[in-house]
């Protein structure tokens, strides 16, 4: 990297976009938010959609820019102004290199935790813990290849973009930069499985993960796919005075 164009200027953790991934392993679990709970984690200039939330786990393997990292989300789908897409509240990484440009370029509110999920035969168990809490857990089971029909259908959750609430302070404590940023992640599957799982999260003030994803038990997808990140685009400027 020639030309860093990240901090820190004599060792930049990240280079320019697309970032991309041979390789990643996915596992999905779609669910069905707590009532009224989308309405009062949605930043200034998104609106609830229709459709379902999903939790999210994956595992990157190394590259030449990244060493591997383990990531865990939660998404529920919006709308600003006439976009649909998907909005990430909770979004956790084991690693700096992982956090900084997600948060840097396009404004994901990813936080460092243990993320540890992986695969035993045909059982999937994961775990989220922060602070020293488990604030999600996942156990499943792998039940056999997708059907070919539903494979066609676009794969692993909704194929809208992902819509985050970029916010940054200036140095004297002012806001600097706000607004709402588009990035479509580009998803080619390898391989992909269904099967059954559950979920099971823990109240935790740091991590209200809880309060929007109810214990439940229902469908799973798990997937082996190539991944890539692209440049995205600034969808909102957000104003003072539209602030909610």
């Amino acid at each position: 990297m020639t030309q860093p164009i990240s901090m820190p200027w004599s060792s930049p953790v990240f280079g320019e976009l697309p970032h991309c991934w041979q390789g990643v392993r996915m596992a999905a679990f779609p669910f069905t938010p707590r009532p009224g709970a989308v309405e009062r984690i949605l930043p200034p200039c998104m609106e609830p959609a229709d459709g379902p939330g999903m939790v999210t786990l994956l595992s990157y393997p190394q590259t030449e820019f990244q060493h591997a990292f383990e990531e865990a989300l939660v998404m529920v789908p919006v709308r600003v102004d006439e976009t649909l897409g998907n909005y990430i509240p909770y979004i956790y990484v084991t690693t700096d290199e992982a956090l900084i440009p997600g948060r840097e370029i396009a404004g994901f509110p990813k936080k460092l935790a243990e993320v540890a999920w992986g695969r035993d035969g045909d059982r999937i168990h994961g775990s989220v813990t922060r602070w020293g809490k488990r604030i999600l857990s996942i156990e499943g089971r792998v039940q056999g290849p997708m059907p070919e029909a539903a494979a066609a259908g676009g794969g692993v959750g909704p194929g809208a973009p992902a819509l985050n609430y970029k916010l940054i302070p200036g140095p004297a404590g002012e806001i600097e930069i706000e607004e709402i940023t588009k990035a479509q992640i580009e998803l080619v599957p390898r391989e992909q499985e269904i099967g059954q799982a559950q979920i099971r999260c823990e109240p935790s003030d740091l991590d209200p993960v809880a309060d929007l994803v109810p214990e439940a038990e229902g469908p799973m997808i798990v997937m082996l796919s190539d991944n890539t990140i692209p440049a995205g685009e600034v969808l909102k400027q957000i104003k003072r005075e539209v602030r909610k």
